[in-house]
């Protein structure tokens, strides 16, 4: 797993749904019946898959953010296409593996068109109300990849304790098919993990 932030227990696997090894936990998620009869009622029926945009991530600090395409890779939304519709196209399954209440989200931002840049994101939130979220272990949060949210700080995950007894979050996002914004998620994915592979593989 690639060391993506500097305490050495951080560590994040891009694109897990590509190793053999974890494959099965993979097709777990996709294919959970609660998360199914979520996603069937919330694309009122249409069709849609995974997009390929799955993570494991251990003691990994994530500050406010969404999960769209960012940086170099925004080029891919330039279109303004995650906002066409007001019922996103791209929902994030986000499994926990622990307890935890790090988890903090802006409700309903994720309706109007925000920065596809963290710094002026990380602005918004410190004037707003956040929501905290507590999480138990075996829970699947279900969010919209619009959504300004963030984690643990840097400085929690660099505890030492959690060498030993490791926060781990398993993830996998899912798209309508006829969706041109899931569309151009799995395109702009596909090259930036072309280039995580490059660095950290």
């Amino acid at each position: 797993m690639g060391r993506t932030r500097e305490a050495e227990h951080s560590r994040h696997l891009a694109g897990f749904h590509r190793f053999p090894a974890l494959a099965t936990l993979h097709s777990e998620i996709a294919s959970n019946r609660k998360i199914y009869d979520t996603l069937s009622d919330y694309y009122e029926g249409r069709a849609y898959y995974a997009i390929g945009l799955s993570d494991i991530t251990v003691n990994r600090s994530q500050q406010w953010h969404t999960d769209l395409l960012r940086g170099r890779y925004s080029e891919f939304l330039k279109d303004g296409s995650p906002w066409v519709e007001t019922r996103g196209s791209c929902i994030k399954a986000l499994v926990y593996l622990q307890a935890g209440n790090s988890l903090r989200v802006l409700p309903r931002f994720h309706l109007s068109p925000t920065p596809l840049d963290d710094p002026m994101l990380d602005s918004i939130a410190r004037t707003e109300d956040v929501t905290e979220l507590k999480v138990e272990a075996g829970d699947v949060v279900m969010m919209d990849i619009r959504t300004i949210h963030r984690g643990a700080t840097e400085e929690e995950m660099s505890e030492p304790k959690l060498a030993h007894s490791p926060k781990i979050l398993v993830s996998t996002v899912f798209g309508l098919i006829t969706s041109a914004f899931t569309q151009a998620m799995q395109l702009g994915n596909a090259q930036r993990m072309v280039d995580w592979d490059r660095r950290y593989l």
